[in-house]
């Protein structure tokens, strides 16, 4: 028997701030980067893995950035939990209703009312693999990817598709966000390739640095 999002989402989102209330947190951030920056002028696309959502999503919290959320029916509870934590939500994937999710989030860029972010490896994976959607997003609307990474220690990881991180209470936990990345307004294809290449070439860096500050 299936239970509501509705009836989950306000339960999962209380353990979640009771969780993350107990973690110590550690940020590196290049400059212009920081969700939490003072200077907004310019927004950004955060592109994160998907294993790492947990983390980032408590702690940036309440800054009012839109996030693409899969239609499949664990994203149900993700909006409404992200809808909880502060974010804006555009729903769609790779792999189902795609177009839909580029309006929207073509929408809110727009309204140029705060940053967007994407888990380039979701919803389904391959784990830590960029597909090409943030790179179209952001030669679309001229904005820059800031690779994000994320880890924790001591953490759970779950045994999904994409390794999930779960913090242990009290964990270190360390997050970072490099150096935009700027693409051309009209890219080729072999511009978009080499951009792919070097986008997973960064996340894998600022992850590699999270490990680091622990």
């Amino acid at each position: 028997m299936r239970i509501s999002p509705s009836r989950i989402s306000p339960l999962f989102t209380g353990a979640l701030r009771g969780l993350g209330s107990t973690w110590r947190v550690v940020e590196e951030a290049a400059e212009g980067a920081h969700p939490r920056r003072s200077d907004r002028t310019q927004p950004v696309i955060y592109s994160l893995w998907h294993r790492a959502l947990l983390i980032q999503s408590f702690l940036q919290r309440d800054v009012g950035a839109c996030v693409g959320i899969s239609e499949h029916a664990d994203g149900e509870l993700a909006a409404q939990t992200c809808h909880r934590l502060g974010y804006r939500t555009a729903r769609g994937s790779s792999t189902r209703g795609g177009s839909r999710l580029l309006r929207e989030l073509l929408r809110f860029a727009k309204e140029g009312t705060g940053d967007m972010a994407l888990t380039p490896d979701g919803p389904k994976g391959p784990p830590e693999e960029v597909k090409e959607g943030v790179l179209y997003l952001a030669a679309r609307v001229g904005w820059p990817i800031v690779p994000t990474g994320a880890w924790a220690r001591p953490q759970k990881v779950l045994g999904s598709w994409d390794r999930f991180l779960v913090p242990a209470p009290f964990a270190k936990v360390a997050s970072v966000f490099g150096e935009p990345m700027h693409l051309p307004r009209r890219p080729s294809e072999t511009q978009l390739e080499e951009a792919k290449q070097e986008l997973t070439q960064r996340m894998h860096a600022v992850q590699i640095r999270a490990r680091e500050l622990l």
